[in-house]
């Protein structure tokens, strides 16, 4: 599957109309009195039960170094912890259910969703490096390579471009019961394809697990929340910064994008 993915690479302004024109600002000058090593390894314990635990820990890059400049992806960003300690907090949501993350990054919100006991977890994202440190991360802490499979258990990473045609020939893996997402709207170009491809994949009386910590570009909530309802998705706010958005039952677009 590897081989079939596209070189990519998401930059902060990835879903922006205009161009890097790779004009440097000096950013990149190495620090030779300084710590130059951009690596940085996250740490993250899940509570899987009342009585046990998982720690994991996730290789990155540090949230302002180069390579953070050129791969959003690569860091630990501050909605992923809040989205997985959401998910903990509400563990039912996970165990039995069909899981895709997009923009999943290093891969904490999935990789937590697969240890609170969910069917299967498909963690996706377009950028190339950030799919380097998933898979690695995965391996890592779930014993695995490009897929994980148990008995009863499973998780995967793969690439998936936002909006048409990715979307609809993403399907042929399936709809699920639960789309999550954290920190993944840099741009208001970016509102649009997302929401698309959360409607397109999203199961009948499925949920899609927004956290946003961040609102760059300026951004709001209000703008998410009324594309959503366009697509005939209604949200909830059930905590500081966690937006949960339902088919409308009013509507039967939930029975038609099943």
């Amino acid at each position: 599957m590897e081989s079939e993915e596209q070189e990519w690479v998401e930059a902060p302004n990835g879903w922006s109309d205009e161009e890097d024109n790779g004009d440097g600002d000096g950013d990149g000058m190495l620090d030779l009195f300084g710590n130059d090593d951009p690596h940085q390894c996250f740490t993250f314990q899940i509570k899987t039960s009342t009585t046990a635990t998982k720690n994991i820990r996730l290789n990155g890059f540090k949230l302002h170094s180069d390579e953070t400049d050129h791969s959003t992806g690569v860091t630990l960003w501050q909605a992923a912890p809040r989205l997985a300690d959401y998910l903990q907090e509400n563990a039912m949501i996970c165990k039995g259910k069909s899981i895709l993350e997009l923009g999943a990054g290093l891969g904490l919100c999935g990789i937590t969703a697969h240890y609170l006991g969910a069917k299967s977890v498909m963690m996706t994202d377009g950028d190339t490096p950030s799919l380097l440190k998933m898979r690695e991360n995965v391996r890592q802490n779930c014993g695995a390579g490009d897929a994980m499979s148990t008995e009863n258990n499973t998780i995967v990473c793969r690439q998936l471009f936002w909006g048409s045609p990715h979307m609809e020939k993403f399907l042929e893996h399936g709809k699920y019961d639960m789309i999550l997402g954290a920190d993944v709207i840099y741009t208001p170009p970016s509102v649009q394809p997302l929401l698309d491809t959360v409607a397109c994949l999203l199961k009948p009386h499925g949920q899609f697990v927004l956290s946003r910590y961040n609102k760059w570009n300026n951004v709001d909530d209000e703008v998410v929340i009324e594309a959503a309802k366009q697509r005939c998705l209604v949200c909830t706010q059930p905590s500081e910064g966690i937006y949960v958005f339902h088919w409308n039952e009013n509507s039967d677009s939930g029975d038609t994008h099943s």
